[in-house]
């Protein structure tokens, strides 16, 4: 899907996702360090950075639609808070230079992209992640079409335990199945099935991932 494509889609005067955090990141964020560093992936209108800003996070927010983050920066806005809403394509991401300060935390809430591109993204972010930096992740399974509750439908995007346990290769993982009740605005409503991962960034990677 293209940025132009989101564009319309969080055009709707409404949040397409609602306004509330990721039910998952709200009750896992007592994981994150305090007034951490934290870099939220496909955040969208910012539901999910706006609520961290607003519990003490220092947070950007990568989107690669403007119409998201514009949103976004008028979210915080409302609740009187900052974030960097920063305009960028995952696929042109993984090629920038790493910041000079690392992440103290890398969160990943229903971000779902092609296989190739999802390695490099892992690949990145783990580069660039603080040693016992964290990682609050949510995302829909294969089982997920059929429950006609949101999310996509190309089964090449979507993501088993098995995904994250070999791509997330620097990290410490606590990975779950769970089928569960979603209400997150117009586009995410009822059963749903998910894999769940929080993580700690390893010190050293004793085997660090290379992904061809």
């Amino acid at each position: 899907m293209t940025s132009e494509f989101w564009d319309e889609r969080y055009s709707h005067p409404n949040f397409v996702f609602g306004y509330r955090p990721n039910d998952f990141l709200k009750a896992q964020a007592g994981f994150l360090r305090s007034a951490g560093r934290v870099l939220c992936l496909g955040d969208g209108e910012g539901r999910n950075g706006v609520w961290l800003a607003e519990r003490g996070h220092d947070v950007v927010s990568l989107d690669f639609s403007r119409v998201a983050l514009a949103k976004a920066e008028a979210l915080a806005g409302q609740r009187g808070v900052t974030i960097e809403a920063r305009l960028a394509d995952l696929a042109d991401w993984v090629d920038e230079p790493d910041p000079i300060r690392p992440w103290d935390a890398v969160v990943m809430i229903f971000v779902h992209l092609e296989p190739q591109l999802r390695r490099r993204v892992v690949e990145t972010a783990t580069r660039q992640c603080a040693p016992g930096a964290k990682l609050i992740l949510e995302a829909y399974t294969p089982a997920q079409p059929a429950l006609h509750s949101g999310g996509p439908t190309d089964p090449e995007v979507l993501v088993t335990r098995e995904d994250l346990l070999a791509e997330w290769r620097g990290w410490h993982l606590d990975v779950r199945l769970v089928e569960r009740r979603i209400f997150e605005g117009m586009a995410h409503q009822g059963l749903g099935s998910v894999v769940q991962a929080i993580g700690m960034r390893r010190p050293v990677d004793p085997t660090p991932a290379s992904f061809g």
